[in-house]
């Protein structure tokens, strides 16, 4: 199996490109579809053309003559590396088409126009963007013959780029819908509305996709306080190249300002400032090999928002450029303040995603949390639901495996998507083993114990394309609640419903994809106690046989140390985690791993034959981690109760004080004097203190009936 076997490389030539035209447009205007996609998954918006629209050229964003002048005054080498571009054999025409619009023509225009209609459409039609930009922002200076025969490739470039969605079934929840047919969609559809009588349609699909299908998905995972599901350097080459350019095109063109109506926009700002540890790394979650990469909106996005903690980021720019494409605001010097991060909130839980993360402080040398509890959007993501992670001054308790040998590799789907490879719980059925299938193959997945099996990459089902779609295969995808939380710089506490990442109406019904029926019940509370700087994580398990065998799982990268019910993980700069087991009262704690069972399953080591190892080499950012603890309940039962208390630990810190209270059920757990009270009720967790309200929260724990 391959993940997204969507792909495809668009080659379209002009005659090709017409008869897309002719095809697509008879299609969007007749009520009776001629594409399978129309029939079978409704990619047909209703929205019709916008109600305001701007229809002056230029249309799209491009520099005035302030910007030109700033730019030619305070970067000059920027201007001349545009000419250097320009005529470079062969040209750079997006540098061309700059200098022409300035006034710097670069090549004469006959011959940027030649240029222009030699220009493929490009892998899913993501050069079409370019001829866009060509089109609207030269306008003025083409013949009538020019701008007619340009016009009318460029028609056959927007047909091109619906084709794509509609063929390769490009998913809203999707890096390949924002890298980046998206973008050109968008700008071809703009640029050419009123200027052809057959682009109406163009514009009817692409405004009505953007309205219809992209911003409630957007609102949907976004939710209030920004966030996105794909990890790591997905964000940057997908949803971050998205964020800002498509939102700037639609109001310049129409009014519609997104950046007004999407809360959760302005949310992706501090969703990039807070997934970046304090090594200035990203966090390691789902699919993702590369932890440094930025989100090319991020900075146009910010000067938006006035938001000087993300722009800042990781450095501010320099010198006057654009920052977005085809043209993005100037830099705002006014915005660069590296200290902007300290004056934000410690924690933030991102509510449509379900990702708690949370630090002590902003300095280098801060813990760094995160707890993972959200839906699934299909995408690069893994079955980790309830899943968390703890970094000081380096890694101590991982997302462990490595993403990046190939896509549905063994260590891929037998480990590192798997629930195994992440610090929540399994439950393991010796009976759960029927084989993934793809048409006529079949096959076996490692029994790990773990999740339903949701998602990209399993052949289960394509991506929905539609928060109606998905809310329509919600069984399928809905697999956390969030119960309650409580959000503090001193104190975070979240409690959550994990029981449908494990079991749906189709578990224990003997299908690959929701598994054997193992898990009736299971809430998780995970507390941080920023100032003591302390996780506790709470667990009720109810099973759904007492036979089945649950193990509580943290990986690592150095082995860990067990004595009786503690344990202690080796970290770095001189930093230990510490962990105890107050539940189970008998516990067995057991270390798995080292060479040759790094990424054990079910009895196999899922290596790749080295490969993991020897990519792992090559880059000095990877965490695949080689070790982890199960703890498992010595006592067999349907009912199972955990409680564990991990700690950083460094030369000097204040000793750990963890016993038990008069009163059932509750824990004195804490550093030095300022001692907090757990206690954990059937309904809800409280944490008390008795010098500092600020440092007490009660969640509940019980799921609404």
């Amino acid at each position: 199996m391959r993940a997204c076997g969507r792909c495809g490389v668009v080659v379209v030539t002009i005659a090709l490109g017409a008869l897309l035209g002719s095809v697509l447009r008879d299609s969007l205007v007749a009520p009776a579809p001629v594409r399978r996609v129309d029939t079978a998954l409704a990619l047909a918006p209703k929205q019709g053309a916008p109600a305001t629209f701007h229809a002056a050229h230029p249309r799209l964003p491009m520099p005035t003559p302030a910007d030109l002048e700033v730019i030619a005054r305070d970067n000059p080498g920027w201007l001349a590396a545009q000419q250097r571009r320009a005529t470079a054999t062969p040209p750079d025409v997006q540098a061309a088409i700059l200098l022409a619009a300035a006034g710097r023509d670069a090549l004469p225009l006959d011959e940027l126009h030649r240029l222009l209609l030699a220009q493929p459409y490009g892998f899913r039609g993501n050069d079409v963007w370019l001829l866009a930009q060509g089109y609207d922002w030269l306008h003025a200076r083409w013949s009538p013959a020019q701008r007619e025969t340009l016009g009318r490739y460029l028609l056959a470039g927007c047909d091109a780029v619906i084709a794509v969605l509609r063929d390769q079934l490009l998913s809203p929840y999707n890096v390949y819908l924002y890298n980046r047919p998206l973008q050109s969609l968008t700008a071809c559809a703009i640029a050419l509305y009123r200027d052809l009588p057959e682009a109406t349609p163009v514009m009817n699909f692409a405004y009505g996709y953007w309205r219809e299908f992209v911003l409630p998905v957007w609102r949907q995972v976004m939710g209030t306080q920004g966030g996105w599901h794909e990890g790591g350097e997905y964000v940057g080459i997908g949803i971050g190249q998205a964020m800002y350019t498509v939102p700037a095109l639609w109001r310049l063109a129409t009014g519609d300002d997104a950046f007004d109506s999407v809360p959760g926009l302005a949310g992706m700002l501090d969703f990039l400032v807070y997934r970046t540890r304090p090594d200035g790394t990203q966090i390691r979650w789902g699919d993702a090999g590369h932890f440094r990469r930025d989100a090319p909106d991020r900075v146009p996005l910010a000067i938006e928002y006035r938001h000087a903690a993300a722009y800042s980021l990781g450095g501010c720019p320099r010198q006057p450029a654009p920052t977005a494409e085809p043209w993005g605001p100037l830099p705002r010097d006014e915005l660069c303040d590296p200290q902007a991060r300290e004056r934000l909130p410690l924690a933030r839980l991102f509510d449509g995603i379900g990702l708690l993360i949370a630090r002590n402080s902003w300095r280098d040398d801060a813990t760094l949390v995160t707890f993972r509890a959200g839906d699934n959007y299909w995408s690069h993501t893994h079955l980790d639901q309830g899943a968390f992670t703890i970094d000081q001054r380096g890694p101590l308790a991982i997302d462990s495996g490595l993403y990046g040998t190939s896509y549905g590799s063994d260590h891929h789907l037998n480990y590192t998507y798997q629930t195994i490879a992440h610090n929540t719980i399994v439950v393991y059925d010796p009976a759960d083993t029927v084989p993934a299938s793809h048409g006529d193959t079949t096959r076996a997945i490692a029994n790990d114990g773990g999740q339903r099996r949701v998602g990209s990459g399993w052949g289960t089902g394509p991506a929905p394309l539609s928060r109606d779609q998905w809310l329509e295969r919600r069984e399928t995808f809905h697999t956390a609640t969030l119960l309650d939380a409580h959000i503090g710089d001193a104190l975070s506490l979240v409690s959550a419903d994990l029981t449908p990442a494990y079991t749906n109406a189709l578990s224990g019904k003997g299908t690959f994809a929701a598994r054997t029926r193992r898990v009736e019940r299971f809430v998780r509370t995970f507390g941080y106690d920023a100032a003591q700087d302390i996780v506790v994580v709470h667990d009720r398990l109810r099973l759904s046989r007492p036979d089945l065998e649950p193990k509580w799982l943290l990986h690592s990268v150095r082995a860990p140390e067990i004595e009786g019910n503690t344990f202690r993980v080796p970290g770095s700069a001189g930093v230990e985690l510490h962990g105890t087991v107050l539940l189970p009262q008998r516990a067995r704690l057991t270390r798995v791993g080292g060479p040759g069972s790094e990424y054990l399953v079910d009895g196999q080591d899922y290596d790749d034959d080295g490969k993991v190892a020897a990519l792992a080499a090559q880059r000095p950012d990877a965490e695949p981690g080689a070790w982890r603890l199960e703890v498992t309940p010595e006592v067999a039962g349907d009912r199972v109760e955990y409680l564990v208390v991990l700690a950083p630990v460094a030369t000097g810190s204040a000793a750990l004080v963890l016993e038990p209270t008069a009163a059932a059920s509750a824990y004195r757990i804490g550093r030095g004097a300022d001692v907090r009270t757990w206690r954990f009720d059937q309904q809800r967790v409280t944490v008390s203190s008795p010098t500092d309200p600020r440092r007490s929260a009660t969640v509940s724990a019980e799921s609404p009936k």
